[in-house]
């Protein structure tokens, strides 16, 4: 049997930028696609003969479920899901913080605005987990899920670690954490109004993340 090609879905401020350069250490530059867009993937995927396919070994990026439909050999995937609400926190103090980013799409947007305006904010966790060609429900999320060989937490990061060597037999998995938000408040300093919009918006990747959370506490224990 072929070797399975390994996707890393990266969903935007769950830890995803360390947790990347982690596992593109363990892969060769001509055998992992990093962040590469996914229409350049397209291009270039069409381009490629099925035995130069089967050189690529891992996949990396913000793409969402169904990118593995680029090959006809087996797959897994693995992600990270993280709270909600601190990921909106998270992704919205981020964006404002981004070179030109913040100028060009946020100078007079508020963050309850910000809410309503980026699809990221509104249960994006659970519309890329999903897949774009799919209906957006929890237990598609849940069908889905069968595929990936393992979805950390970010809040556990290091516990999410230590699953994801087990299950990749990964090497040495020292790390330094990158990309972080270093502008936003706490969770207790945002105005409890905006709390409730964000959860309100993210019912779906609420309940998505209890039952992850949920089955990733028990494969802890089970170690």
């Amino acid at each position: 049997m072929d070797e399975k090609v390994v996707i890393f879905m990266h969903i935007p401020k769950t830890g995803g930028t360390t947790l990347n350069n982690i596992f593109k250490k363990f892969y060769s530059e001509n055998e992992i696609y990093d962040h590469v867009p996914l229409e350049e993937m397209n291009k270039q995927f069409s381009q490629l003969k099925e035995e130069d396919k089967k050189n690529i070994k891992a996949i990396s990026g913000h793409h969402f479920y169904g990118i593995h439909e680029f090959f006809s050999h087996p797959y897994v995937y693995f992600s990270m899901m993280r709270h909600p609400v601190e990921r909106v926190i998270s992704l919205y103090y981020f964006l404002k913080s981004y070179p030109g980013y913040y100028e060009e799409n946020m100078k007079h947007m508020s963050f309850e605005d910000y809410i309503d305006w980026d699809p990221q904010a509104t249960n994006g966790q659970t519309k890329q987990i999903c897949g774009v060609k799919s209906q957006l429900s929890v237990e598609k999320a849940k069908e889905n899920l069968l595929e990936f060989g393992s979805i950390g937490i970010t809040e556990m990061f290091n516990e999410s670690l230590l699953l994801l060597k087990k299950k990749f037999k990964w090497g040495n998995i020292k790390y330094k954490k990158v990309n972080v938000t270093k502008s936003r408040p706490l969770l207790n300093e945002v105005p409890i109004d905006i709390i409730k919009k964000i959860e309100k918006h993210n019912e779906l990747d609420i309940e998505l993340f209890q039952y992850i959370k949920s089955n990733f506490i028990k494969q802890i224990n089970d170690l």
